[in-house]
């Protein structure tokens, strides 16, 4: 096998749905006592298999494997240049370290919580709206140093890198104008059902 580290792909991928699960299971212990959310998961897609804390999503696992698959098929028997492949890995590799970094930092707070409950107190609402906002702004954690890595060190695997990071950051805007414009069909229909 030319490219070994692509089976760290579905690990990967499998890790960032199975820590999201926990972290939802996390969330309820205390958390959700002084943050009041609308959704856990951001990702629209798997929303209502994370509020049900569904362990087994057979289209979570057919997308992991099928994707996958794929890649590893296109990446051993295409004829792709290396450097090429070194992007590719690397957009992916970035991007799915920095989802399962959020997510192990999320349930090291949920469980600070839990163990020391009296360090917080009073209740917050957030809109979802806020929520998509502020996991955005916390990824930009993670894009500065890629940049400032892809600067001083414009390796294909950096650029790969930087182009993932900046992937995730374009995929919260879609997110968030996708949410915007729910809530805008949903204040019509509102304002329509009170005439």
């Amino acid at each position: 096998m030319k490219n070994p580290e692509i089976l760290l792909l579905p690990i990967m991928m499998f890790s960032d749905y199975f820590l999201t699960v926990i972290g939802a299971i996390q969330k309820e212990k205390k958390y959700d006592e002084h943050f009041k959310t609308q959704h856990y998961e951001l990702n629209p897609i798997w929303q209502e298999q994370i509020s049900q804390k569904k362990w087994f999503n057979p289209r979570h696992i057919v997308l992991t494997v099928l994707v996958s698959a794929v890649l590893a098929c296109l990446i051993e028997f295409g004829n792709m240049p290396a450097s090429f492949v070194q992007g590719v890995l690397g957009c992916l590799f970035v991007i799915f370290g920095m989802i399962i970094g959020r997510h192990l930092s999320n349930i090291m707070v949920f469980r600070y919580l839990v163990k020391k409950p009296n360090d917080i107190s009073g209740q917050v609402t957030m809109a979802h709206s806020f929520l998509l906002s502020i996991s955005t702004y916390q990824y930009l954690v993670g894009v500065i140093p890629v940049v400032i890595i892809a600067f001083f060190t414009p390796t294909p695997y950096v650029i790969g890198g930087l182009v993932g990071a900046i992937l995730i950051l374009a995929v919260h805007a879609i997110w968030i104008q996708k949410h915007k414009s729910q809530m805008e069909t949903s204040n019509k229909a509102d304002a329509s059902d009170g005439k």
